[in-house]
């Protein structure tokens, strides 16, 4: 019997209405997506309890100790306001799993999450760990699209080797091309084989002049990761019709929170949005805190 991570996941239709997107600080074209709130304070309310899944996840595998928490057990990071977050609640408002799509308007190497890795701290391979991650910021400028690091990626006990994950890094790709298209890079753990995971999706070991890197010991983390580069319109073939209908459903389906509202030359009917969606259960802000 196949295992729920290598099923296909368009095998059967899962809604996505417990899927919910978080947008940059300050995002606001409401224009990509169809069901849209502009509410502040949710916003912040979802981005906390985020941070506090991530410290409590990242505490219990031992990649975290609690003094890099916040005091309220919130593992923050400072690129967290300006990136997209996207959660998946359970029917009790419970946070299943998240991840993190940071898109870099004007990027370098030196700003990135990869040049702070151990494996761009070593002498002997610094410099081809700016070559890979430069060619991936050459190459989304060559094709008109951002360049982008994905991380934040955690999955509860539960959840992990199940469709679930597996869907939610299907959507990741399939966000990236709603908002133009991402090429880029990702820092991933070898535990819970999340680096295995993302390499059978399409993303691959960062290489440079045909040299790939090694995996690499992050002492921040206290664990093996490897570095990978990714194309989002390029996921593995078996995968690229589930992208496509990802990318479809999610403009429709998944409910975006922002902060920022719409220019004034959106439609005056938006107005309405707000009212049919706070009148869902799986917005009560008193659910959204772990």
């Amino acid at each position: 019997m196949k295992s729920a991570l290598l099923r296909p996941a368009g095998s059967q239709r899962h809604s996505l209405r417990n899927h919910t997107l978080l947008a940059p600080l300050s995002w606001h074209q409401g224009h990509r997506f169809q069901d849209l709130l502009v509410d502040p304070a949710i916003h912040g309310n979802l981005i906390g309890a985020i941070q506090r899944f991530r410290g409590k996840s990242y505490l219990a595998d031992g990649a975290l100790r609690a003094g890099q928490l916040t005091a309220d057990g919130r593992h923050c990071q400072p690129i967290d306001d300006n990136s997209w977050h996207l959660v998946v609640q359970d029917d009790l408002g419970q946070i299943i799993s998240c991840a993190r799509y940071h898109p870099i308007s004007k990027p370098q190497f030196e700003t990135t999450v990869a040049s702070k890795s151990a494996l761009a701290g070593s002498p002997e391979w610094r410099a081809k760990v700016k070559g890979a991650v430069e060619s991936s910021i050459r190459q989304a400028s060559a094709r008109g699209a951002s360049f982008a690091e994905l991380g934040g990626w955690c999955v509860a006990k539960a959840s992990r080797n199940t469709s679930e994950a597996f869907r939610s890094v299907l959507c990741m790709y399939a966000l990236c091309e709603i908002l133009g298209g991402a090429v880029g890079v990702s820092t991933a753990t070898t535990r819970h084989a999340s680096s295995s995971i993302l390499q059978r999706m399409g993303a691959q070991k960062a290489a440079l002049n045909g040299e790939v890197l090694p995996s690499y010991f992050e002492p921040m983390f206290d664990c093996e990761m490897d570095l990978l580069q990714f194309d989002s319109l390029r996921p593995a073939k078996r995968y690229a019709h589930h992208v496509a209908e990802y990318r479809t459903r999610m403009k429709a389906e998944v409910r975006v929170i922002c902060c920022e509202p719409a220019p004034a030359a959106y439609p005056a009917a938006r107005a309405a949005l707000p009212r049919a969606l706070l009148s869902s259960p799986q917005l009560d802000t008193g659910l959204l805190i772990q």
